[in-house]
C-alpha cells in the first residue's frame, strides 16, 4: 500500500508539473523575445499582446472544468485547442523564440484531447514546432522547404516515439495499481481468515476444555469408586471386626491386626487419593515448559525402570496452550508407561517437534510391540478404563484438539507412536 501511495503521489507531482510547464514555457519565450532584436516596436507590442492573449487562454482553460466540459460538449476541447495552436503559429511567425511556447500543444494535446482529435493535435502542433526550429517566416524557398520537412518528420518521429512510451507506461501503471489493488484485498481477505482461524482455535480449545472436564469427572468417579470408595469400605469393615472381637472377648492380638489393617487401608486410600488429585494436574508444567516438563517424566522413567530413554527436541521451543501441553504430556507419559508395563521395551527414545503450525511427539520403543488393528476404536472403550490412560484415552484427547494419532506396531517389531496437535500459542488462552 505505502508503493502505491508513492506512485500516486508521483503520478499527481507530474500532472501538476504538466500544468505549469505551459506557462513556463509562454513566459521563457516572452523574456526571450523582449531579448532578441525584432524588426520594430510595433512588432514588439504586437508580440506581447499574443502573449498575453496566450496567457488568459491558458487560464481560461485552467478554471475550467475540462472533463464536465467534455462531457457536455465533445467539441469544446477541440475548440480551445485550435485556438491554442492559432496563437501558438502566430508568435512563432512574429519571433522563432516562441518555439518553447509550442510544446506546450503537445501538453494540452495529450491531456486534454482523445482518441483521433489527439493524434491530429499533436501531428498539428509539429507545424509550428518545425518552423521555429527553422528560423521562423523566411522567404520561401525549395531549400527552406526541404529543411522543413525534414524537420517536420523528425518532430513527428520523436514526439510518436515518447507518446508511444508514454502510453506504455500509462498501461504499466495501470495494470499495477490493480495488481496492488488485488494485492490489498488477498491480505485483507488473508487477515480475516487468520481472525476466523485464530477464532476457531479459540473455541476448539474451550470445547476440548469442556469435554476433558466432563472426561475427568467420569475418570475421578471411577478412580474414586475403585480405591478411595473401597478403602474406606475396608477400614469400616475391619473397625467393625474389630469392635465384634472386643465384645465377644477376643484376644488383644486379634483386635490389634484388625486395627492394624484400618490403618493400612487408611494409608493406602490416603495414596490413592493424592494420586487422583496429582493427576487432575500434572506436577511436571506447574514449574516448567513442556520440554522440561516431558524431560523430567523421561529422567523419572529412566530411573525408575533402570533403562536408556532419550528426548530430543526440534525446532523452536515456544508456550502453547495448556490444553496442548497437557495433551502432549499425558501422551508421553501414557506411551512410556506401556512401553515399560506392556511392551517390556528396552529402550525408548522421545521426539517432540515443534513445527509452524503443529507439535509433533513420536515414541519409539524395541519391545514386544502388537497388532494396532486389534485397539478399540475411540468410541469403544472409556477413557481411564482400569484406573488409567489407556490408548484409547490419549487418542481421544488429540481428536478434541483436532489433532492426529498414529500408531505403527507388529508383533515382536517394536511400537512408535506420532501424536500431532496445532500449535496454538499461550496467548489463545487469554482471548
Amino acid at each position: 500500500m505505502s508503493g502505491e501511495r508513492q506512485l500516486d503521489r508521483s503520478e499527481q507531482r507530474l500532472e501538476t508539473l504538466l500544468g505549469y510547464l505551459p506557462y513556463f514555457a509562454l513566459g521563457v519565450s516572452a523574456v526571450l523575445a523582449c531579448t532578441v532584436p525584432i524588426a520594430t516596436a510595433r512588432s514588439l507590442r504586437s508580440t506581447l499582446l499574443l502573449s498575453a492573449g496566450a496567457l488568459g487562454w491558458l487560464v481560461l482553460r485552467s478554471v475550467m472544468d475540462h472533463r464536465a466540459l467534455d462531457r457536455g460538449r465533445p467539441w469544446a476541447a477541440g475548440a480551445h485547442f485550435a485556438v491554442q495552436i492559432a496563437l501558438i503559429c502566430q508568435l512563432v511567425l512574429s519571433t522563432p523564440v516562441f518555439g518553447f511556447f509550442a510544446f506546450s500543444g503537445y501538453v494540452h494535446a495529450i491531456r486534454y484531447l482523445k482518441g483521433r482529435r489527439r493524434m491530429a493535435g499533436i501531428a498539428v502542433t509539429t507545424l509550428p514546432t518545425a518552423l521555429s526550429q527553422i528560423g521562423g517566416a523566411l522567404p520561401v524557398t525549395p531549400g527552406l522547404l526541404g529543411v522543413y520537412g525534414v524537420a517536420l518528420c523528425f518532430n513527428l518521429v520523436v514526439v510518436g516515439v515518447v507518446i508511444t512510451l508514454g502510453e506504455v507506461t500509462e498501461r504499466l501503471s495501470a495494470q499495477r495499481k490493480q495488481a496492488n489493488a488485488a494485492l490489498s484485498q488477498a491480505n485483507e481477505r488473508l487477515a480475516a481468515m487468520l481472525a476466523e482461524n485464530a477464532g476457531l482455535h479459540a473455541q476448539l480449545i474451550g470445547q476440548a476444555r469442556e469435554a476433558g472436564v466432563t472426561d475427568e469427572r467420569q475418570r475421578m468417579a471411577r478412580e474414586i469408586h475403585d480405591t478411595v470408595a473401597q478403602g474406606l469400605a475396608g477400614i469400616v469393615t475391619q473397625l467393625q471386626a474389630a469392635d465384634q472381637v472386643r465384645e465377644h472377648g477376643g484376644t488383644d492380638l486379634a483386635h490389634r491386626r484388625h486395627l492394624d489393617n484400618a490403618a493400612r487401608l487408611a494409608r493406602e486410600s490416603l495414596t490413592d487419593a493424592r494420586r487422583a488429585v496429582r493427576a487432575l494436574r500434572p506436577e511436571p508444567l506447574e514449574h516448567a515448559e513442556l520440554p522440561a516438563a516431558i524431560g523430567e517424566v523421561v529422567d523419572s522413567w529412566r530411573e525408575l525402570h533402570n533403562l536408556p530413554a532419550q528426548l530430543t527436541v526440534t525446532g523452536t521451543a515456544v508456550p502453547l496452550h495448556p490444553e496442548v501441553e497437557v495433551t502432549l504430556l499425558r501422551a508421553a507419559q501414557e506411551a512410556l508407561n506401556n512401553a515399560a508395563k506392556h511392551a517390556a521395551a528396552t529402550r525408548v527414545g522421545l521426539t517432540l517437534s515443534y513445527m509452524e503450525d503443529v507439535v509433533t511427539l513420536d515414541v519409539r520403543d524395541d519391545g514386544a510391540g502388537f497388532d494396532p488393528s486389534a485397539l478399540p476404536d475411540a468410541a469403544g472403550r472409556p477413557a481411564g478404563e482400569n484406573g488409567g490412560f489407556g490408548l484409547t484415552a490419549m487418542r481421544q484427547r488429540v481428536r478434541r484438539l483436532a489433532g492426529t494419532l498414529e500408531i505403527e506396531s507388529e508383533p515382536g517389531g517394536g511400537t512408535a507412536l506420532s501424536a500431532t496437535v496445532p500449535a496454538v500459542a499461550r496467548e489463545a488462552a487469554r482471548g
